[in-house]
């Protein structure tokens, strides 16, 4: 699988004159005309494929598979970063200091999915052209459903960052796109929900290769748009109904399964097989690819302690550490102890020299952390190939309980099992035989809580704060010896990013010459 995505990439890099390093760092991608590149389905298919490449440009900057895109989230209660150093982005992050002067912010912040909309709408533009030339349009719209929902994706990623956003519909070429106003929040919503709403229409239930999306993923999708939709700060509590029949749909009629150990969901050997992926990002490291390399520093550089060669930019906040229940799912979620080469002697997290735990749950393929740590030191980045999850069958579960509880409809003996089911396996104990530690009734707090440790490290938590507003609540125990917060997270301004007022706002490539105008708050 992963070779067949490198033969993708491979295939636009060529189609597009270039090779690997000049698309990287000089040769503009959107100087093409729509009416020259489009000729045929395979021209669509690669504006297509460039559109997942965007997710994952520059692995060390800004793609998915970084540690910087990370800062983003450092403000919830699960990672924290060093005082000091070249780790500026994270510490802001973790203090709930962000502002737009801190240029990660926006290449990961809004760089990214506008680049990510900038290419979905090059392909949509190009896939009209091809149906007015008289391609078969049921072909021609399964291809760009996958760009449609990608810009779903990007918006979605937008809204919940910055709110208020400009809506681009056009190719970065057109002059309309130099400068736009920014959106309301709801509009941006009705975007994002029509976007998603062709790509059920017209998304196969499965698609040939792992990464590419399916109809299912989009319906997945959705359930989570609505169940944010519910929350702040549009506050919509009737798309609880919508989200829990979204996710029961996935859940009953999806080819997905909870799988029984949590473990096996992050194993690179099982990554293509398991049954809990509904999308993933596919990464390849140098060994599998080592002409296209899709690697992925946050699973082994920056998540590593100085004792393991790491750089240890995101370790795991004490308070946060201390609350997750005991377990498999703990166990393999965190390093805590570091083993010796003499089979005795070991170093405790509080001895690390961040004397923090660290983020493991990642770590297959590049670190084996019940082995002896001294050989493994060392540079490990380049191979670093597990792919990311970004949504899970588990997720859809989550979601069910959540909008159950809160008036959405649904079964509560399904709600309560489903959460139920997740704290098992969690335990490490038969996911299908009662607990002693099952719950009996539950709240949504609960159930935040358990998302909070189930997703630690894929992206979830920072959202699921704001949107239930809990953010305040979620730093009250924070250890006194954490970095101090600057931002007051009872204060719903730094729910979101703060965006340059009236500054153009330059996408991280730098052969483009076009700009996009935010007029906005900050």
């Amino acid at each position: 699988m992963k070779n067949q995505f490198k033969i993708i990439y491979i295939i636009l890099l060529v189609s597009l004159g270039t090779g690997c390093k000049d698309i990287l760092t000089e040769t503009p991608r959107y100087q093409t005309s729509v009416s020259s590149f489009f000729q045929n389905l395979d021209s669509l298919n690669k504006s297509v494929s460039a559109a997942y490449w965007e997710l994952l440009f520059n692995n060390w900057d800004r793609g998915l598979q970084s540690a910087k895109v990370h800062a983003l989230f450092c403000g919830a209660d699960d990672f924290t970063s060093q005082p000091g150093g070249n780790k500026l982005d994270w510490k802001q992050g973790d203090q709930l200091n962000i502002n737009a002067s801190n240029v990660i912010m926006g290449g990961c912040g809004w760089g990214l999915p506008y680049d990510v909309i900038l290419q979905a709408n090059f392909a949509i533009e190009g896939s009209n052209q091809l149906i007015n030339n008289g391609f078969d349009k049921q072909q021609v719209n399964t291809k760009i459903a996958e760009a449609y929902f990608l810009r779903g994706w990007a918006y979605f990623w937008l809204v919940r960052l910055y709110g208020d956003v400009p809506i681009v519909l056009r190719p970065e070429y057109d002059n309309e796109n130099i400068t736009l106003s920014r959106s309301p929040v709801p509009d941006v919503y009705t975007q994002i929900l029509s976007d998603l709403q062709f790509a059920i229409d017209n998304l196969p239930p499965v698609q040939a290769e792992r990464g590419r999306v399916s109809g299912w993923a989009a319906k997945a999708l959705r359930a989570e748009v609505y169940l944010t939709m519910a929350g702040w700060p549009l506050k919509q509590t009737d798309k609880y109904t919508l989200a829990l029949q979204d996710a029961q749909d996935v859940i009953n009629n999806g080819p997905y399964a909870f799988e029984p150990d949590f473990g096996q969901i992050f194993s690179i050997d099982r990554e293509d097989t398991n049954t809990e992926y509904i999308w993933q990002l596919k990464l390849c490291g140098k060994d599998l690819c080592p002409g296209v390399p899709l690697n992925s520093p946050f699973d082994s550089q920056s998540t590593k302690p100085s004792e393991l060669g790491g750089f240890q930019d995101l370790f795991i906040e004490k308070a946060f550490f201390n609350r997750f229940p005991e377990g498999a799912r703990k166990d393999y979620t965190f390093l805590t102890v570091l083993y010796s080469q003499d089979g005795v002697t070991v170093i405790p997290w509080q001895d690390f020299s961040w004397k923090h735990p660290f983020l493991s749950k990642f770590y297959s393929g590049t670190v084996d952390k019940y082995a002896p740590y001294e050989p493994q030191k060392g540079t490990t980045a380049p191979n670093a190939g597990l792919d990311i999850p970004l949504l899970r069958i588990t997720e859809m579960m989550m979601i069910y309980s959540e909008a159950q509880v809160m008036g959405g409809g649904g079964d509560p003996t399904t709600a309560l099992n489903y959460l139920n089911m997740v704290r098992r396996r969690g335990k490490g104990v038969d996911i299908n035989q009662a607990d002693v530690d099952d719950l009996s009734s539950f709240t949504r707090q609960d159930v935040i809580d358990e998302k909070g440790w189930e997703f630690t490290g894929e992206m979830k938590r920072w959202f699921d704060l704001i949107r239930t507003e809990t953010l305040a609540d979620a730093l009250a125990d924070r250890d006194p010896s954490e970095l101090p917060l600057v931002g007051d997270p009872s204060n719903e301004n730094y729910y979101y990013l703060l965006l340059v007022s009236e500054k153009k706002v330059k996408t991280n490539h730098q052969s483009r010459d076009n700009t996009i105008l935010i007029n906005g708050r900050g």
